[in-house]
């Protein structure tokens, strides 16, 4: 049994369900491409590292501050109009006004997707992510490999 000191309170199941919301509100508003919605996500100072898709956006990989956030995704998002992506599996590391998470992301129209690493931290106005980073990943290498391996499989087992 857990001893009551060993319980999280109520403040950390409220901490966890509000940073959960801010990484829901940051796919929305990307996703309707609304910088109003962006704006209760990032600090003013945010840092954010795209650099594992800066191949694909003119520009640098890395900006700072909401202004330049909301900039390089005007020119990153502008070939993607109506993309939707998923955020999930959630990690949350809280430690008082600070928390870092690592959450999962697919894009639903490609075979794209990877891991959004964050810094969160407490604000009068609630949590916000004043450091993000894209870790990409993408699907077609590891289709390959598992569909190779299950041909292997069922060849094996079809032989006499």
């Amino acid at each position: 049994m857990i001893e009551n000191a060993e319980r999280p309170g109520w403040q950390e199941f409220a901490d966890r369900v509000e940073i959960t919301e801010l990484l829901g509100r940051y796919a929305h508003a990307i996703d309707s491409v609304d910088w109003s919605l962006l704006r209760t996500v990032f600090t003013d100072d945010v840092v954010a590292d795209f650099s594992s898709v800066g191949q694909y956006v003119e520009g640098h990989g890395t900006v700072t501050g909401f202004d330049a956030l909301v900039a390089w995704y005007e020119v990153a998002l502008a070939p993607f109009f109506g993309v939707l992506h998923f955020m999930t599996n959630h990690l949350i590391e809280l430690d008082e006004d600070t928390a870092r998470t690592r959450s999962y992301m697919h894009v639903l129209n490609m075979s794209m997707g990877g891991i959004y690493h964050s810094e969160c931290v407490r604000t009068p106005d609630g949590w916000r992510i004043r450091y993000f980073r894209l870790e990409e990943r993408r699907w077609d290498d590891v289709v390959a490999r598992l569909e190779g391996h299950m041909t292997d499989v069922d060849t094996q087992t079809d032989a006499p």
